[in-house]
C-alpha cells in the first residue's frame, strides 16, 4: 500500500526535501499526508481520542515507523495544522509527488479518519471533496476510496 508514501517514510533520513523537527527529520510528503489527516480530524472542532488513535494506527501500520517516530511525526503534523493558512501547500506536495494509486490510497486514509468517530460531519465531507479535487484525484477514484472504507466498516 502506498508504495511511494511508505518509501518516503522509510527514507526519513536520506535524499529528498526534508523538514527538521526537534529530534527527527521527515520527508515533506510524509508530513503533508499526516497533516492532512490531522486537518481533517480537527475540522468538526472535536478532535477526539478515537480520531487521534486512528491516525496513529494508520501511520504505524502503513509507514512502519517506531513509536517515538510516530509521536514526533504526529507532533509535527499538529504543529503544521496550527501554522497552516491553507491546506493547498500540502495538497500541492501530494499532487506533485504521489501517483494516482497513492493519491487514491491517501484519500482512503482520509475517509477512515473522517469516519473514525462514527459520523461524517458536513465540513469533513466538504474538505474531502476539496482535497480530492486539489490532489487531482478523479471522481471515480474518490468514490472507490469511500466505498473501500464503508465496506470495511460494514464488515466489522
Amino acid at each position: 500500500m502506498l508504495k511511494g508514501f511508505k518509501k518516503a517514510a522509510l527514507k526519513a533520513i536520506g535524499a529528498g526535501k526534508k523538514e527538521q523537527s526537534a529530534h527527527q527529520e521527515f520527508d515533506r510528503t510524509v508530513i503533508a499526508a499526516a497533516t492532512l489527516m490531522v486537518e481533517l480530524a480537527h475540522l468538526d472542532t472535536d478532535f477526539d481520542d478515537n480520531e487521534r488513535k486512528h491516525i496513529i494506527d494508520i501511520i504505524r501500520n502503513r509507514l512502519e515507523l517506531q513509536p517515538d517516530q510516530i509521536e514526533e511525526l504526529l507532533s509535527v503534523a499538529e504543529e503544521r495544522h496550527e501554522e497552516a493558512y491553507a491546506n493547498w501547500i500540502f495538497t500541492k506536495t501530494i499532487k506533485e509527488n504521489f501517483d494516482l494509486e497513492e493519491r487514491g490510497e491517501l484519500m482512503t486514509y482520509l475517509w477512515e479518519v473522517a469516519l473514525a468517530d462514527g459520523e461524517l460531519h458536513d465540513l469533513e465531507a466538504d474538505l474531502l471533496l476539496r482535497i480530492g479535487q486539489a490532489i487531482d484525484l478523479p471522481e471515480n477514484e474518490r468514490i472507490k476510496s469511500l466505498l473501500r472504507v464503508t465496506t470495511r466498516l460494514n464488515a466489522s
